[in-house]
C-alpha cells in the first residue's frame, strides 16, 4: 500500500492583516485603508488605474462605507441633549428625563361690550368667542373666548370682559377602543393648549361618558386606574395613551373615546389694542364697543408664546431632572419652576428658611399671568417642605441701552460685506445677548459681553463701545453692571454709529 505524499506548497501562506484603524471613517480614508490591506493580501496586484475593476470595487465598498458612518455618527448624536438636532429626538430625551415641554400659551387682554340704546341688560356667557379680522400669519381670524360670565346694563351701559386666545372644542370623537393595551390616539388638531385636555370614555349606560385623569406617568396606577398620559409630538400632534392593564387600565373594545380641548395660535395671538372686534355668534342687544374714531375697544393682547424651542428644552431638561420633584435648596425651587408650561426662567430668594420668593419670566418674556402664578403655585403645593410659605413677587425687567444719543457706538463694516446686512446681524446678536435664556437675574453684565457678541458678526470690521447702561439708572461709561436678584437685563436701545462697508 502507498502511502498518499503531502501536496507540495507552491507559494508561501499570506499573513492576511488583522489591524484595524478606527478613525478610516470617511471615504478617502477606507479607500486608503482598503488599498494597503489589498497590497498585503494580493501583492501582485498593482491598482495603478482608477478603471481597474477591483478599484472601482473598493471605491464602491468606500463610498457606503463613509454613508454608513456618516448615519452611525447621527444615530449617535441623537441619543445626547447637546448634540441632538431632530425635535423628536429632544422630545423623547426630554420625557425620559421627566420634563414636559411647553406647548405653547394663548395671548390674553380684554374686550369692552356695549349694550343698545335703548335696550335690556344682557348676559355674556362664559366661552363667548370675539374674533379680530383676517390674520395672515395664521391664514384666519383670531380667535379669543370670554373666561368668565357678564352682565352687561341695558341702554347703552358698557362691561369689560377678559378673553383668552384660543377655539375650543368639546367632546370630539377622537376614536374607538380596541381592547389593546397601550393604544395610542392622536387628536385631529394640533397646537393644543397644555392642561385644556380632558378625555371622556363612553360608559355602558346609554348617552353617558365618563372622564377619565391625566397622570404625569403610568408607574403609579393600579390595573383599574382609570388614567392616560399625554405627550406631543415633533409636529405639534397631541397624543393619549391608554394602560396596559397592569398600570391603568385598558378601555373595554369597541368604547368610544372623546376629547374635550383647546388649540390656541401662539405668538399669532397677540395683536395690537382696537384689533378684536367680532363676535363670532352675535347676541341680540350687545356689540363690542368702538370709540369716537370706529375703533373696537379691545386691549392689546399679549402673552401667547409658541411651543418651547429646541435650545429651551436642551438648557431646561436637565435642570428639572437634577430636582427630583422636590423644592428644598432656593436652586431647587429655581429649577422646578422650569417644569410649569410657561415659565422660562425663575430666580428664588429667601431671607428665612421658610418664606421664599420667587421671580418668574413668562412666555415672550413677560411678567407672569395671573393664570401662571396660578399654576405656578398649584404645581410648588406638593413640592415644598411643611411650613416653606412661597410667594411670586413681580419681577424686575431693566432695559439696558448700548451706547447713547450723544454718544454712539461707533461700527466700522468691512468693505466686502453690505453695511445694512452687517447692521441688521449687529442688532439681532445684541438683542439675543440681551433676551433670556442668555440673560439672568441678578447677573453681572460687562462691556466685554457686548464686544464678544458685536465681533461674532460676520463683517464687522472693528467696534467701540463708549457706553452701556440700564434705562432707570444711567450712567456715562462702560462699568460693570450689577443687578439685583429680583431684576433680569432686557434689549433697550442700540445707538450706532456706521461706516464702511457697501
Amino acid at each position: 500500500m502507498t502511502t498518499p505524499q503531502p501536496v507540495p506548497q507552491t507559494s508561501p501562506t499570506i499573513q492576511i492583516p488583522t489591524t484595524i484603524d478606527y478613525t478610516s471613517r470617511d471615504y478617502l480614508g477606507m479607500v486608503n485603508s482598503l488599498l494597503i490591506y489589498a497590497s498585503q493580501a494580493f501583492p501582485d496586484w498593482t491598482p495603478n488605474s482608477e478603471g481597474d475593476i477591483g478599484v472601482a470595487l473598493l471605491e464602491l465598498f468606500s463610498y457606503i462605507g463613509d454613508i454608513n458612518s456618516y448615519y452611525t455618527d447621527r444615530v449617535a448624536q441623537e441619543a445626547y441633549l447637546p448634540t441632538a438636532t431632530q425635535r423628536q429626538s429632544l422630545l423623547n430625551i426630554a420625557q425620559l428625563l421627566g420634563y414636559v415641554p411647553s406647548n405653547g400659551t394663548p395671548a390674553t387682554g380684554t374686550v369692552t361690550f356695549v349694550t343698545d340704546n335703548p335696550g335690556l341688560a344682557v348676559v355674556i356667557p362664559e366661552g363667548t368667542q370675539v374674533q379680530s379680522n383676517f390674520n395672515t400669519a395664521t391664514d384666519q381670524p383670531i380667535t379669543y373666548y370670554t373666561t368668565a360670565l357678564v352682565t352687561c346694563e341695558g341702554n347703552g351701559a358698557t362691561v369689560t370682559a377678559n378673553v383668552t386666545q384660543g377655539i375650543q372644542y368639546s367632546l370630539v370623537a377622537i376614536g374607538t377602543s380596541t381592547g389593546q393595551p397601550g393604544q395610542i390616539l392622536q387628536l385631529p388638531q394640533t397646537n393644543v393648549l397644555d392642561g385644556s385636555t380632558t378625555v371622556y370614555i363612553q360608559s355602558t349606560a346609554p348617552a353617558t361618558t365618563t372622564q377619565w385623569t391625566q397622570v404625569s406617568t403610568f408607574i403609579d396606577s393600579n390595573a383599574s386606574a382609570t388614567v392616560f398620559t399625554l405627550w406631543v409630538d415633533a409636529n405639534d400632534n397631541t397624543n393619549i395613551t391608554f394602560g396596559d392593564g397592569i398600570n391603568g387600565l385598558v378601555p373595554a373594545l369597541g368604547l368610544t373615546i372623546y376629547a374635550s380641548y383647546t388649540v390656541i395660535a401662539g405668538s399669532a395671538g397677540n395683536q395690537p389694542a382696537g384689533s378684536v372686534n367680532i363676535v363670532v355668534d352675535p347676541i341680540s342687544g350687545v356689540s363690542i364697543d368702538t370709540n369716537s374714531l370706529g375703533v373696537a375697544e379691545s386691549s392689546a393682547m399679549a402673552g401667547g408664546s409658541d411651543p418651547e424651542s429646541n435650545a429651551s428644552i436642551r438648557a431646561n431638561a436637565p435642570i428639572a431632572f437634577a430636582t427630583q420633584q422636590r423644592a428644598v435648596s432656593l436652586t431647587d425651587f429655581a429649577n422646578l419652576a422650569l417644569n410649569v408650561p410657561g415659565v422660562i426662567i425663575a430666580n428664588a430668594v429667601a431671607n428665612h428658611s421658610t418664606s421664599v420668593s420667587l421671580y418668574v419670566l413668562g412666555p415672550n418674556v413677560t411678567v407672569p399671568s395671573p393664570q401662571l402664578q396660578a399654576q405656578i403655585l398649584t404645581y410648588f403645593s406638593g413640592a415644598t417642605l411643611a411650613g416653606v410659605t412661597l410667594s411670586l413677587p413681580v419681577p424686575n425687567l431693566i432695559a439696558v441701552d448700548v451706547g447713547s444719543t450723544a454718544n454712539n457706538v461707533t461700527l466700522q463694516v468691512d468693505p466686502t460685506y453690505s453695511q445694512q446686512a452687517t447692521v441688521n446681524a449687529v442688532i439681532l446678536a445684541l438683542n439675543e445677548l440681551l433676551t433670556p435664556p442668555s440673560t439672568t437675574f441678578g447677573m453681572e453684565m460687562q462691556v466685554s459681553y457686548i464686544y464678544q457678541a458685536i465681533m461674532a458678526v460676520a463683517g464687522v470690521a472693528w467696534v467701540v463701545v463708549p457706553v452701556f447702561t440700564r434705562e432707570d439708572i444711567v450712567q456715562t461709561g462702560i462699568n460693570p453692571i450689577q443687578f439685583r436678584q429680583s431684576e433680569i437685563p432686557i434689549a433697550g436701545n442700540f445707538y450706532l454709529n456706521v461706516s464702511g462697508g457697501m
